[in-house]
């Protein structure tokens, strides 16, 4: 049972604790998730968004 809920500087502080390459390693995941859960339509978009920034 949750007695006291976390203020916004400890989760901060929790959140940084977290070394970079798990971070890293969550964030592929998440990305990996995202590509499988996508339609074509959203995946086709979200290539000439990436070919337009890789462009400038």
């Amino acid at each position: 049972m949750i007695t006291k809920w976390e203020t916004k500087e400890e989760r901060i502080s929790k959140f940084m604790k977290i070394s970079p390459e798990k971070k890293l390693e969550w964030l592929g995941k998440m990305h990996e998730f995202k590509l499988k859960m996508s339609s074509k339509q959203r995946k086709k978009i979200s290539m000439k968004l990436k070919k337009l920034h890789n462009q400038t």
